[in-house]
């Protein structure tokens, strides 16, 4: 591995507007992050049922999909951009509900094609002409509220609604949030917390303890399987041949441009959600670089958008995602930049915290032993994470509204949003704003 010296920037080799590094030869991969990763890493896996039930996929072509998504998150690292990728999750209820209107087969992955490819292309547009701040800057609080407050209402219908997870699996679903919900948000917990090393570890870990609560509450009640182990073969490859024969854009046709038209406000409204992830991993990694002067970070969000651009474009194209490819797993970038935090001794780079999770991540989808154990508790681990994204959605969706007025208009276009789509929701908070007078779109406003 190369030297570096102390207060510089890790080594890198020049690309345009990338710095691509080599794990092993730019930056030292860290053992704690990758065992996280390998541990955590098949919680990737709980996309599996959005894509068995949506798009009609076979399990193991469904895994083969996952695997190619996971494979992408590498780029970050490679490419120079210091964070943990993750998904859209706030979008996932609504891109659902855009699929649903769509036939099942070919024509709803067309949607979903269209969708995906419309996003990159905004990724690149704003990457490239470094619009993102100026766009998000003008778009009124009160929309921004309206797009996460969509988000409870969209995921309580699907979940109680026939055939929902929290109707199928209630008691493991509700045991497996409770916890979720108490390590991440209850203020007994976290200074519990700091005295006692089991209730550290286990929200250290996000996921994964939940997850792992869920599975033995499931099959404890008779809700779940039994989980088993498969003996024999090792490594999954994943199927290229099939996707390309099943999902992709060469296989099912480019959309029509009525999809591509209809898809647009919905890219838009992922695009507002990303930019807040962008936002927060910027000050994640200025908190991370304050406690650290022996290493210069460069994030840029320029070079992340450009980034996503190329994830979703390149799975748009030949393996379509429900959730689509997003700018930051908050929860594990904030763990990571913890313990970089602490010293050259914990993680000598930050980049390599970062990429060395991901490579666990990636490893951890292909191991066909780890996959089959934990496969019983997917259908309930896609329905924690569509609850806790509720949750949280509805929450900084509130703190969006800063007056009555905004709380108004959010709640209504809510409504219409997760009741008649993106489209037909952001024409009505466009309209109340310009109605009601609540929006200055040409003045400058504070950055979010």
């Amino acid at each position: 591995m190369m030297k570096t010296e102390i207060g510089v920037e890790l080594p890198y080799i020049p690309c345009g507007p990338f710095k691509i590094r080599i794990p092993g030869i730019h930056y030292r991969l860290e053992f704690v992050e990758l065992f996280q990763g390998l541990i955590i890493g098949t919680t990737a896996l709980s996309a599996v049922p959005y894509m068995t039930e949506y798009l009609g996929l076979p399990y193991e072509l469904a895994w083969s999909c996952v695997i190619i998504e996971t494979a992408l998150y590498l780029l970050h690292a490679l490419l120079g951009d210091p964070v943990i990728p993750g998904w859209i999750t706030p979008t996932l209820p609504l891109t659902l509900a855009f699929l649903t209107q769509y036939e099942m087969g070919p024509q709803r992955i067309q949607a979903l094609i269209a969708l995906q490819i419309t996003l990159g292309v905004i990724f690149i547009f704003m990457g490239v002409t470094r619009l993102a701040d100026a766009f998000v800057r003008r778009v009124p609080t009160s929309i921004k509220g309206g797009i996460l407050l969509a988000t409870p209402f969209t995921v309580m219908t699907s979940q109680l609604g026939d055939g929902g997870q929290l109707m199928l699996y209630p008691i493991a679903v509700l045991a497996g949030f409770t916890l979720l919900a108490v390590i991440s948000f209850s203020d007994t917990y976290r200074e519990k917390r700091k005295d006692s090393k089991v209730l550290d570890v286990i929200a250290r870990y996000g996921n994964l303890f939940p997850y792992l609560v869920a599975m033995g509450v499931g099959v404890a009640v008779g809700e779940l399987a039994m989980p088993t182990l498969e003996i024999g073969t090792v490594i999954k490859i994943p199927d290229i041949q099939g996707i390309l024969n099943t999902v992709s854009i060469f296989h099912v046709g480019i959309p029509p441009l009525s999809m591509w038209l209809s898809a647009l406000p919905l890219a838009l409204v992922a695009y507002v959600i990303s930019f807040g992830d962008f936002v927060t991993t910027e000050s994640l990694v200025d908190e991370a670089k304050s406690l650290r002067g022996d290493e210069i970070v460069d994030f840029n969000s320029s070079r992340s958008n450009l980034i996503l651009g190329l994830r979703n474009i390149i799975l748009g194209i030949i393996a379509p995602f429900p959730p689509l490819s997003g700018p930051l797993w908050a929860g594990m970038t904030v763990s990571v930049a913890i313990r970089y935090g602490e010293g050259k001794a914990a993680m000598k780079s930050l980049i390599g915290g970062m990429s060395s999770f991901r490579i666990g991540t990636f490893i951890s989808v292909i191991l066909i032993p780890v996959v089959a154990f934990m496969r019983p508790v997917f259908p309930v681990g896609a329905s924690l994470t569509l609850l806790f994204q509720a949750f949280v959605c509805a929450r900084i969706g509130m703190d969006y509204c800063h007056s009555n007025l905004d709380k108004s208009i959010a709640g209504i276009m809510a409504a219409v949003l997760a009741l008649k789509g993106s489209t037909w929701g952001l024409v009505v908070g466009i309209l109340l704003n310009l109605i009601l007078s609540n929006w200055q779109p040409f003045k400058r406003g504070e950055k979010e």
